[in-house]
């Protein structure tokens, strides 16, 4: 079952860290996975222009950005192309119903992730059917 940001109750500590195989970690640098990238499709759906959705991805493994409501923090295991979104906090604020709306699936989607590759510069999340979760422009 996908881990989902939304039903934390309080941010838990963020001291997950990373772990990389060498391979892991060349690869990564070499396909410029690390960085501040805005979410432009969630499940195969445009998102609103309106409303950003972001996901910056440091090289120590620490992942923060914003659903689209509540700002996240959070862990990523990298191994080659395998990716595992480890669990985090997130603020828990009201919003608009849209902007509730996407970072409820933003979040979602986050947490079903288990690849990634690099395709025409976006950012290509993948989950474990090979299914196209988020696909993300450069911030």
């Amino acid at each position: 079952m996908p881990f989902n940001f939304t039903k934390l109750i309080q941010p838990a500590a963020l001291s997950a860290g990373l772990m990389l195989a060498s391979f892991g970690a060349a690869h990564a640098a070499e396909t410029g996975i690390y960085g501040n990238w805005v979410t432009e499709r969630i499940q195969g759906h445009k998102v609103s222009g309106k409303i950003q959705s972001t996901l910056d991805i440091a090289k120590d493994g620490n992942i923060s950005g914003s659903g689209g409501c509540n700002r996240y923090m959070g862990g990523m295991e990298i191994k080659g192309e395998k990716i595992k979104v480890l669990p985090g906090g997130a603020t828990l604020m009201a919003c608009l119903p849209a902007m509730m709306k996407q970072d409820s699936q933003f979040h979602t989607a986050l947490g079903m992730v288990t690849s990634w590759k690099i395709s025409n510069g976006k950012l290509i999340l993948i989950d474990s059917k090979n299914r196209e979760i988020l696909r993300l422009k450069r911030a």
